[in-house]
């Protein structure tokens, strides 16, 4: 019997999320090889006899705060007692940093990101601190961007020799350019969580210029409504919640004409992408997939420093200027040809496939279909 693929992931996996999607993809590719998995989440851990009377932790104060540090040592105690090192185990960020994982994904430095929100000192949290700790004794790190790979050298010290980089996908058969707008409003989409890391204020600011525009409008797609009550006085901006990645491509994407995307951090997102695939271009602050993107000279993204008064001018520059340099379709499938899914899978051979399969090099891996 060949090795099981143990995943962790306290979210599971979904169509939903960043970390949980790339658990989605994961899982489908484990699949298509012919792989068995197991995706270990907050339920299956928790659902034990010992995961339940471990639960009652979190009745109390302080374990509920540090819910996500507790489950992490919960995880790495499980993998240990029921000896998952016979199988390949494959985890994300700290969710199992006192178990020598084989391979580690890694979304984006947690000490980075704490930086990026306005941590005003140099010292690892506890939780930047497990992240550390599941780097050191991880026997391969995945990192979704160059920039994730040198922030983990740089604040943990991590050694670069046992460090990949593999960008996130998108799903092309789900966004894909249609016929957008007929009107004439120019229509400038946000997608994402309404906080003050994904630039809440900065979204602020262009809800009160556009509200002194004509024919101009603001849409914002989050999951939640949470912080929407914001922008509910602005006639000009539309709030959509709810939003699912089988109605997102038609119901905002493709109704929009650029998409604002304002940031403070980021490992490589996949909203960028998937405006990308979605056939409109991407103004966005210097972070994640968009400045890696504007690095290689992808067309149809372009960096912003800040929000000035007149952002809608640069808005409209950006809009002529790519509609002159290449269609919806064209971009599409520039897309499709590097961050394709297909394209993803067959990176995954290559830095997966040697942990299952005997010679990656001569394609002993089964392939889709």
């Amino acid at each position: 019997m060949g090795k099981k693929a143990i995943v962790i992931s306290f979210n599971g996996k979904s169509n939903a999320g960043g970390v949980e999607r790339v658990v989605y993809y994961i899982d489908a590719y484990f699949n298509s090889r012919g792989i068995e998995t197991k995706i270990i989440d907050e339920r299956f851990l928790l659902g034990s006899f010992v995961g339940k009377l471990y639960a009652r932790l979190f009745n109390y104060r302080h374990f509920r705060k540090r819910k996500s540090i507790y489950l992490a040592r919960y995880a790495s105690a499980w993998l240990w007692i029921t000896g998952q090192w016979r199988n390949i185990v494959i985890s994300h960020g700290e969710s199992a940093p006192f178990f020598p994982v084989d391979f580690l994904f890694i979304h984006g430095s947690y000490h980075a990101m704490e930086l990026a929100y306005g941590k005003p000192d140099e010292k690892l949290s506890r939780m930047a601190n497990l992240q550390r700790r599941a780097c050191r004794y991880a026997k391969a790190i995945i990192a979704v961007s160059e920039k994730v790979k040198q922030d983990l050298a740089r604040y943990y010290g991590t050694d670069l020799q046992k460090v990949r980089v593999l960008n996130n996908c998108v799903d092309t058969q789900r966004f894909f350019p249609v016929q957008g707008n007929n009107d004439n409003v120019t229509r400038v989409l946000f997608v994402g969580r309404l906080e003050n890391g994904k630039g809440l204020a900065a979204l602020q600011r262009l809800a009160e210029i556009i509200e002194q525009a004509d024919n101009w409008e603001l849409v914002i797609a989050c999951n939640h409504a949470g912080n929407s009550g914001l922008f509910s006085a602005f006639k000009h901006t539309k709030v959509k919640t709810g939003l699912t990645v089988e109605n997102i491509n038609e119901e905002a994407y493709t109704k929009a004409d650029l998409m604002f995307f304002p940031s403070r951090f980021e490992g490589f997102e996949m909203v960028t992408l998937e405006a990308l695939a979605a056939g409109i271009p991407v103004a966005a602050y210097p972070v994640g997939a968009a400045a890696e993107l504007s690095r290689r000279h992808f067309p149809g993204v372009h960096l912003l420093e800040a929000l000035n008064d007149d952002i809608l001018s640069r808005f409209t520059q950006i809009i002529t200027g790519f509609r002159a340099s290449i269609t919806p379709q064209e971009l599409h499938q520039r897309v499709k040809d590097e961050f394709g899914i297909d394209v993803y899978m067959q990176k995954l051979d290559t830095i997966l496939g040697p942990a299952f399969f005997h010679n990656a090099q001569k394609n002993d891996a089964p392939t889709a279909g």
